[in-house]
């Protein structure tokens, strides 16, 4: 077999992590497949599996979403490939070859706030028919993506349709907690500030509950991106500087630390395809409140205590009832059992044959 991928989101937080987890499995699994994967060469030298022997690297610049990628990949791509895997909806639609395309989310349709103008959002759907189209293969990373895609695409042909669900990396289960990383006990929230992430509600629901609990509020990720990319947050936290902190980037190293440290992680968000966040911290032995919203139920199940995302006052009182509980072995194993990346891989050479 010779398999494209289509690369170019390798250090996405999210896809990137799909990329990475299921392409460098399938190289060490499946020696005899040649591999040949687009995408920035600066982003390959950051991972040794593309280094190995049965992978062939191509350049390509072009940026996710653009005219330009339209062109570029499938020029760049060899003609005598037998599968092409795009991760993302961004298909190449001159590309004539077979491929599997994964769709995690339909946020781009469902969520009109997230792409503004016309432009914008004709070109979602634009996208999500022809990648439907043209795929002969379609992993979704969840049931409710499955309903999502059928419901905002219903041309497309179900029998190509296959459940594949994301996996929590080894590493999470065994963290030996380092040095502290703040001073006082806190919960965590780990995302960004678009809309559907949820952030200003759950800034509003803490300050409501602030008086009542002991626990700081971090935020991880970019700190530039909260301050300016969701209009007012940083008025919004203006009196609760020492209690709401934003940490800025940190390595997945000390993303590990700051989850596993954490009383609890909230996942307030609006809209998942997936959400691996919560099976992260629970992985880790952090607690989780979550949204009873999209995915998420059906992700988490019954191992998470749940809030509307809709309504402050209900996840105030969530907050400020959490317990600093550990996470029971059981649910270890539910997350061992359903989320395992092996277990995506192998889904996906079936889909790749």
């Amino acid at each position: 077999m010779r398999v494209g991928v289509d690369a170019r989101m390798l250090c996405s937080s999210g896809i990137g992590k799909v990329i990475e987890n299921i392409v460098s499995r399938m190289i060490d699994d499946k020696p005899d497949w040649h591999f040949v994967l687009l995408g920035r060469m600066a982003d390959f030298a950051k991972f040794p599996f593309t280094k190995k022997a049965n992978v062939e690297l191509i350049s390509c610049n072009a940026p996710i979403y653009s005219i330009r990628e339209q062109f570029e990949v499938p020029w760049k791509l060899p003609k005598d490939l037998d599968v092409l895997w795009c991760p993302h909806y961004n298909v190449p639609v001159f590309y004539h070859g077979r491929m599997v395309v994964t769709i995690h989310d339909l946020a781009h349709l469902a969520l009109p706030e997230i792409n503004k103008g016309f432009l914008k959002q004709a070109y979602a759907k634009i996208m999500f028919r022809a990648a439907t189209k043209k795929a002969d293969q379609i992993a979704c990373v969840s049931k409710f993506t499955i309903s999502e895609l059928k419901k905002y695409v219903p041309s497309v042909d179900e029998k190509k349709i296959h459940l594949v669900y994301n996996g929590v990396d080894e590493k999470w289960f065994s963290i030996k907690k380092g040095k502290p990383v703040h001073d006082k006990p806190y919960f965590i929230f780990v995302g960004n500030v678009k809309p559907h992430k949820n952030l200003r509600r759950l800034i509003e629901a803490y300050k409501l509950a602030s008086p009542n609990i002991k626990q700081d509020l971090i935020l991880v990720g970019k700190k530039e991106g909260f301050i300016n990319g969701e209009n007012s947050i940083s008025e919004l936290i203006k009196g609760f500087e020492g209690r709401i902190i934003f940490t800025g980037y940190v390595s997945d190293e000390e993303l590990m630390q700051y989850v596993a440290q954490a009383d609890a992680m909230i996942f307030p968000s609006l809209y998942e395809g997936f959400g691996l966040p919560p099976l992260e911290a629970m992985a880790a032995g952090t607690p989780v409140l979550g949204s009873n919203a999209a995915s998420v139920p059906e992700i988490c199940g019954n191992n998470i205590v749940y809030f509307s995302p809709l309504d402050i006052s209900d996840m105030e009182k969530k907050i400020v009832k959490t317990e600093d509980s550990a996470i029971k072995p059981e649910v270890i194993r539910f997350i061992m059992l359903n989320y395992s990346w092996d277990s995506a891989a192998e889904k996906y050479v079936r889909l790749f044959k």
